[in-house]
């Protein structure tokens, strides 16, 4: 059965997004699981929360991001930084949601 979800955050980045999305099966109890995803280029990257002790930042698994208001930076462990936009759309760009469906299912 195909995998539903729900974009509840959405930011950009010139070459990227950062979505964190909720998942609903339909074959499945209706618990709501959120998780965190990296796309850019052909890939869809799982980040998982380590800690998120303070609302503007969060500290994955791969990544730090840190959000104030509107913006943000992604930091990679390699030093590079991905300056983030919110999107209160919260649409992905139609390649990305391909890859994300193509990704959840």
């Amino acid at each position: 059965m195909s995998v539903h979800h729900t974009i509840l955050q959405l930011l950009d980045a010139a070459h990227g997004s950062l979505a964190e999305i909720e998942l609903a099966r339909p074959d499945l109890p209706p618990e709501q699981e959120s998780r965190w995803l990296w796309i850019e280029g052909n890939t869809v990257t799982s980040l998982e929360v380590v800690s998120s002790g303070q609302p503007s930042k969060r500290i994955f698994d791969r990544a730090v991001l840190t959000v104030d208001g509107t913006r943000g930076e992604l930091l990679w462990p390699s030093g590079r930084c991905e300056v983030l936009a919110v999107d209160p759309s919260r649409t992905l760009r139609p390649p990305f949601r391909q890859l994300t469906h193509q990704h959840l299912n």
